[in-house]
């Protein structure tokens, strides 16, 4: 019975989208990090355009609006809310305009056959929660049920990441057991570990200048910038207390917490690991300072470094795995000295 239910859940592996980064480059599908660079020509043509915000139901209307007025310069842009652009996305929908929206689905992959029979079951499940920004709308139309069709190029996506409640609620895996205890102890309610403002505001401030620079980021690629991270040699590494929760990947839900130390301890610099809320204040009340970032998304975990003031990305890794380890945190040691 035991290897029945192991053969059933290793049948029924599934992934998340989990991110925390900033993709700028043509998207090769909504559920991968995969992206190819654009040319200079279409930074310089998303320039003339205008750039509307659709402002997220899920965020403060105002502050958003605040916040983006404060750091967007680099082309003239408007808001709307997100139930009108919903009910008249045709009046946005235009040659003339950019349009930053909040992405919110979920997929599922399905198989059937197999060793495992006939019947249809789930392989793979996808979070997809993101900043998308489209631009050069074509073909425009209605189709016979009054649904906009169009062709747009995807020019970047700003990604966030699902705490590990929601991935467990999301997933359709075996359940071996009550959830209940374990999710009192935890005390999470479905949500996202970094959709806050101030986090927020660091991604849209990388987006800006990447765009105003002509410059693609791909997440695979890396970042090392030695002359910034040899700066945490006199600075504290500031991280979310949240990067110490482990995901079990076989099951889609908790793995175990870890102490500070047995994640830290191979650092050797100055480091304080902090409530999330905290950091996020830290953030929006312009402190200066670095702060560890961690990400999962389908098997790929990246592990990243941000300046709280500019949301530069001075560290960023890329590979495939779930949980940040000491490891992760030794590699950005060695790039200090």
């Amino acid at each position: 019975m035991r290897q029945i239910i192991i053969l059933l859940l290793l049948s029924c592996v599934t992934t998340f989208g989990c991110y925390a980064q900033v993709n700028v480059g043509k998207s090769k599908s909504p559920i991968n990090l995969y992206v190819s660079k654009h040319k200079k020509g279409v930074f310089d043509n998303l320039k003339k355009t205008k750039t509307v915000f659709v402002i997220p139901s899920l965020l403060d209307a105002e502050k958003f609006k605040s916040l983006i007025t404060e750091i967007w310069t680099f082309n003239e842009f408007s808001f709307v809310d997100q139930e009108t652009y919903t009910n008249s996305s045709e009046t946005y929908i235009s040659s003339d305009n950019s349009i930053i929206r909040l992405v919110d689905n979920g997929y599922q992959k399905q198989k059937s056959g197999g060793f495992m029979g006939p019947q249809t079951r789930t392989v793979a499940e996808y979070i997809v929660f993101k900043f998308m920004m489209l631009s050069n709308f074509e073909n425009i139309k209605k189709n016979k049920k009054g649904k906009l069709k169009y062709d747009a190029l995807n020019i970047a996506e700003l990604f966030f990441t699902p705490n590990i409640r929601y991935r467990q609620d999301f997933s359709s895996k075996l359940k071996i057991g009550s959830t209940d205890k374990i999710n009192e102890k935890y005390g999470e309610e479905p949500g996202f570990y970094n959709f806050d403002m101030g986090y927020v505001r660091n991604y849209f401030q990388e987006l800006n200048r990447r765009l105003s620079d002509s410059e693609n980021l791909v997440i695979e690629d890396g970042i090392e910038k030695e002359d910034k991270i040899r700066e945490l040699k006199d600075k504290t590494l500031y991280a979310p207390k949240w990067i110490l929760k482990k995901y079990n990947a076989l099951t889609a839900s908790w793995g175990k917490t870890r102490t500070v130390d047995e994640l830290f301890g191979k650092y050797g610099y100055k480091y304080e690991v902090i409530d999330n809320n905290s950091l996020n204040e830290k953030i929006l009340n312009n402190e200066d300072f670095y702060y560890l970032m961690h990400t999962q998304f389908n098997q790929k975990k990246i592990v990243s470094v941000i300046h709280s003031l500019t949301g530069e990305i001075i560290y960023l890794k890329e590979e495939g795995s779930y949980n940040i380890t000491d490891s992760d945190i030794k590699s950005i040691a060695k790039h200090i000295k």
